[in-house]
């Protein structure tokens, strides 16, 4: 699928926005398979009660939900396992299966929401984790969809005159001049140079295109769906190390990994295992969407994800924690090398 795009001699826009839906399309259907099967079974083992000298009185298997914490995923191993000690009364397991079929509002219960209508409002809400029931707003407030769509048609409009006019040139300019130079010194010159010429046009188009998705783009959705979670970013221009970094710029996806990568690897894995197969997930996502950007799979960008993992390591020493300047030179360069490694 991912070639298509090329085959096509799409731009690379074009090439992007496929890809970035396609991708979103299929973390969808995966938290929406993977979450109504969950509770497919959970449902059996409550009818299954119904004959309990052969039913399972094992403990209610509950699903970590989008906001569901860390460290409680790390407790509910332990958890699980202190409660299969104790000799569970069948009223009280009725009940934990019952209430793992309902929705944390009360108002739809599994299978209820097995519709179509169901699916297609989950597809338009700008969400990546299924739920049975989402908080709403009363209605859909059309002027503030207006101001969004104008402002996303306004972003685009400074990312076009951004890059045709500070970035396209400065590439070109350095693409020709690397074909004349012959020394290894002017060639680090003329990458060096580049580089520099290109630090603010990268910010100002990474901030643009911030704005753009996370504020106008899944606000103008959040508006016709009615969806009222409007928490789609944190204050990540504070963070001061790299983990509240990852966490806060972009919480649908890090909702995401942490349900059904981490939380769901959990159970089976260390918890470190587990956090470098998130972290391993995300570097694949963010490789593929570089490859379709550059019309190359050189794996830098790949690396240079998988570095936070030690970065993380080193922020949890003594030397940087509690240290917030020690962990912002740290993390500054951190962000421009693996963003810089993705642009090359």
């Amino acid at each position: 699928m991912r070639s298509w795009p090329f085959m096509l001699n799409w731009t690379w826009t074009a090439q992007v926005f496929f890809t970035l839906h396609t991708i979103v399309l299929l973390m969808k259907m995966h938290s929406y398979s993977f979450y109504n099967g969950h509770l497919s079974t959970t449902e059996k083992r409550l009818y299954a009660l119904d004959h309990p000298e052969t039913a399972s009185t094992a403990a209610a298997v509950r699903y970590p939900s989008s906001s569901t914490n860390l460290h409680e995923l790390d407790q509910e191993k332990g958890k699980e396992k202190k409660d299969k000690d104790k000799t569970e009364a069948l009223t009280q397991l009725r009940e934990d299966l019952a209430l793992e079929l309902t929705s944390p509002l009360g108002q739809v219960t599994y299978p209820q929401n097995l519709t179509l209508g169901n699916y297609v409002d989950y597809l338009l809400c700008p969400t990546l984790c299924y739920e049975l029931e989402y908080p709403r707003t009363e209605k859909t407030q059309w002027m503030e969809l207006f101001w969004k769509t104008l402002a996303v048609f306004g972003c685009i409009f400074l990312l076009t005159i951004t890059s045709e006019e500070f970035i396209v040139p400065v590439l070109n300019d350095s693409a020709l001049r690397l074909e004349g130079a012959t020394k290894w010194t002017d060639r680090g010159l003329i990458l060096a140079e580049s580089t520099s010429l290109l630090l603010f046009p990268f910010m100002v188009m990474f901030l643009v295109v911030f704005l753009a998705v996370f504020e106008y783009v899944l606000g103008a959705f959040a508006e016709i769906t009615c969806f009222a979670d409007r928490h789609f970013y944190s204050d990540w221009w504070n963070s001061c190390d790299w983990l509240e970094f990852s966490r806060e710029w972009n919480i649908p996806v890090h909702h995401f990994l942490r349900r059904h990568v981490y939380g769901a690897s959990r159970p089976y894995l260390s918890r470190g295992t587990s956090t470098a197969l998130t972290f391993l997930v995300s570097a694949l996502l963010h490789e593929l969407v570089m490859g379709c950007i550059t019309k190359k799979l050189r794996g830098y960008g790949f690396v240079a994800m998988n570095l936070q993992l030690p970065i993380v390591a080193l922020q949890r020493t003594k030397l940087f924690r509690g240290r917030t300047l020690l962990n912002v030179c740290l993390l500054v360069p951190s962000i421009i090398s693996i963003y810089g490694s993705e642009a090359d």
